[in-house]
């Protein structure tokens, strides 16, 4: 076939190439958007269900979830209704019971065309409470900050890794690190470096791609993918496109996590994060950002502000229940950050900032779900 110089210059412009100084345009692929509860797996089957029905009727298409453990009461306005073990309580003996309770989520968000990503870990709970505002799990009690640069602690944390990847799922029969019409990706965790200062050195003890290279060896030719999970905590720390990460070839997704008082912002932080991502072959996208209710812009401002840049977003989080500004009708209103958004609230359209993403024309070939 004969190509013509315009429409040679053509298809390099849809590839996303640009050619002597003519910008590149967006192509249109499948982006999405969705909500992180990182305590779906404690709710009630009715609220679980009336959750993930919400989302789907909504048009969402990812949910981010965690191996986590959980304690009955309420939780950002919401009703946990069962105590939820967490995965390690003692470092290589396995609550696989969490798994259990975390598959049968999958099983009802896979049955409505929803994707997981799941943080197989929360890096703030390697710190001491006091410090990071969250608990101390095993690892940090075992390790504290040198949980990263601990060669036992990287293989003790791989052999988690392989345990829940190899996790055989009750619900579909796969091994969850197989299951990929439930999970999009995993997480190496959720805001590795957050309290320590190896996002400043560049990860001198290779706990990145080292933990990159254990997630594929046990994926092995699946499609699941293997995303940062907010490297260093919020955008404004600095390191969410660490070149170590950026560096590794194992790693697919670069997550960015950020909360920005103003909608304006997300235009410099969006397109200055694809110029690195797209030269380490990376793609990327938001996987945390919220809007609380002190911020010059709200919800909807900040979500079209993302939906126009051209990037798939999960927001820190659409919730079951009542979300503070409402008045309490679910029994359970207390534990609010000021970021939740529920369903039927007004600080919010979630269905309209949903359909906008769905049918956004994306920067990147986001074209894997």
């Amino acid at each position: 076939m004969r190509f013509s110089l315009a429409s040679a210059v053509v298809l390099l412009l849809d590839l996303g190439v640009s050619v002597q100084g003519i910008p590149k345009m967006k192509r249109a692929s499948s982006s999405f958007a969705g909500s992180n509860l990182y305590f779906l797996h404690g709710l009630s089957a009715s609220d679980q269900s009336y959750y993930i029905n919400q989302l789907a009727n909504d048009g969402a298409k990812v949910i981010r979830i965690w191996v986590n453990g959980l304690s009955k009461g309420c939780v950002k306005g919401s009703n946990v209704v069962d105590d939820i073990s967490e995965f390690e309580t003692t470092i290589g003996d396995y609550n696989y019971d969490t798994l259990a309770k975390l598959d049968a989520v999958l099983a009802q968000t896979s049955a409505k065309g929803i994707k997981a990503i799941i943080s197989p870990h929360d890096g703030n709970d390697i710190h001491d409470s006091s410090t990071s505002g969250n608990g101390c799990d095993i690892y940090c009690s075992t390790y504290g900050t040198s949980f990263y640069s601990s060669s036992q602690a990287k293989t003790q944390y791989d052999a988690r890794i392989a345990a829940i990847l190899n996790y055989q799922s009750p619900s579909s029969g796969k091994k969850w690190g197989q299951w990929s019409d439930a999970i999009l990706a995993f997480d190496l965790e959720n805001e590795p470096f957050q309290f320590t200062d190896d996002g400043a050195n560049d990860d001198p003890s290779d706990w990145l791609c080292g933990r990159a290279q254990n997630f594929k060896s046990v994926l092995g030719s699946s499609s699941v993918k293997v995303a940062t999970g907010g490297i260093g905590g919020d955008h404004s720390h600095g390191y969410n496109m660490l070149p170590a990460a950026l560096n590794c070839s194992s790693i697919d997704l670069m997550s960015i996590h950020s909360y920005v008082g103003d909608a304006s912002s997300w235009s410099g932080i969006l397109s200055g994060d694809e110029k690195v991502a797209a030269a380490a072959n990376k793609l990327i996208y938001v996987e945390e950002w919220g809007v609380s209710t002190s911020y010059n812009s709200d919800f909807n401002d900040q979500a079209a502000a993302i939906n126009s840049a051209g990037y798939p977003w999960i927001y820190w989080q659409f919730i079951p229940g009542d979300d503070g500004t409402e008045s309490c009708n679910s029994g359970c209103c207390t534990g609010y950050d000021g970021f939740e958004i529920g369903f039927n609230s007004s600080k919010g359209d979630i269905r309209t900032a949903i359909a906008k993403a769905n049918s956004a024309t994306t920067i990147q070939n986001w074209n894997i779900l």
